[in-house]
């Protein structure tokens, strides 16, 4: 069965992902941001993103920030305006590092870059902290003693 965002292309650059050599589901759904389980449903149209209850939106955002590319302006600038594209893991490495001091050029692109629209979109995922579910109050089962008239709860 072909669910419709199955055809989208950011499904397509999200399977080409997995499917590559020595890709493990768990490593991009990291890198995604999102659980291997919900990542294994969108693959699969599974769960409920196969049975079309849960929007695709957000995953389909975070693949084209993760994997996608982007026209660089600044890149593009300094080339005359021939179009420079590069990958997100290239502009998340430029727009997010420490200020460089080691040449006048980089430090131009990493201000350049401080300032471009691409710059949160291509933001490394948020780490959040687990959180513990609710306590669950564990009652102990008792069993009668030998010799005793108790009986189990």
């Amino acid at each position: 069965m072909n669910l419709a965002y199955q055809s989208e292309p950011w499904f397509a650059m999200l399977s080409n992902r997995v499917q590559q050599p020595g890709a493990v589901r768990a490593q991009v759904a990291r890198q995604l941001g999102i659980s291997a389980a919900a990542l294994s449903q969108v693959l699969n149209g599974s769960g409920c993103y196969g049975d079309g209850t849960a929007k695709t939106d957000r995953i389909a955002d975070k693949v084209v920030h993760t994997f996608g590319r982007y026209s660089c302006p600044h890149l593009t600038a300094e080339s005359g305006g021939d179009d420079q594209v590069i990958t997100a893991e290239q502009c998340r490495a430029y727009a997010h590092r420490e200020a460089p001091t080691s040449s006048p050029r980089e430090m131009q692109h990493w201000q350049a870059c401080r300032q471009c629209k691409h710059r949160d979109a291509s933001a490394p995922p948020v780490v959040r902290p687990l959180k513990a579910r609710g306590s669950r109050k564990v009652i102990p089962i008792c069993t009668a003693q030998e010799g005793s008239n108790a009986s189990p709860l």
